[in-house]
């Protein structure tokens, strides 16, 4: 990215993210197949036995089939937050790395747009809500560091260009330790980065 110089932690956050619920959503999916097996084992009508064994047999299969890729999943999303988590517990700090994570969405709900009405507006607003989505907020001792890509759209790409200063303001409050710098952009992305004034 050159000058946008993104951490690891930015580079990995959406990652992270799409992990984390793909995880999360493949053991529910894997408890309710191995309910289903539980129910199918317990059958005791003689008329419905053989069926209930075939069914079984394929719920297994699927449960195999289901634990391998949440644990695939999960290996995955451990091997990406570990050095995170090293490096904040060796050179940060872990908190700062659970507020980042929660900073980051509470200014993506602070920052989306509601659509009261329908027509070529309604486009805009989603399109200025997705890229607000993918923004992201790195909290440490030293630095902080605040991105947000801007939609390929003018008019959407407006829409964020004049939140600029609220945005600022919102940043800067939550974080009065720190000064921050103007709204650099660089190609398609706005950056504000704050210092540590203790």
């Amino acid at each position: 990215m050159g000058k946008l110089g993104k951490s690891y932690f930015i580079r990995t956050f959406h990652i992270n993210g799409f992990l984390l619920i793909s995880s999360l959503l493949l053991l529910l999916v894997l408890v309710t197949f191995k309910m289903i097996g539980a129910f199918l084992q317990a059958e005791t009508n003689s008329s419905l036995i053989e069926y209930a064994k075939f069914l079984y047999k394929v719920a297994d299969v699927v449960s195999k089939l289901l634990e391998g890729m949440t644990a695939v999943s999960f290996l995955l999303l451990l091997m990406l937050v570990v050095p995170e988590i090293v490096t904040r517990i060796s050179k940060d700090s872990l908190g700062n790395w659970f507020k980042s994570i929660w900073v980051s969405h509470r200014l993506r709900r602070f920052l989306v747009r509601q659509t009261d009405h329908e027509g070529e507006g309604v486009l805009k607003i989603q399109q200025h809500n997705r890229s607000i989505r993918k923004s992201v907020i790195d909290i440490r001792n030293k630095k902080i560091t605040y991105l947000v890509k801007l939609p390929n759209d003018m008019q959407a790409q407006k829409l964020i260009l004049e939140a600029k200063e609220i945005l600022r303001e919102e940043i800067s409050s939550r974080f009065p330790d720190y000064t921050f710098s103007n709204f650099e952009r660089y190609k398609h992305w706005l950056r504000i980065e704050g210092t540590n004034m203790r």
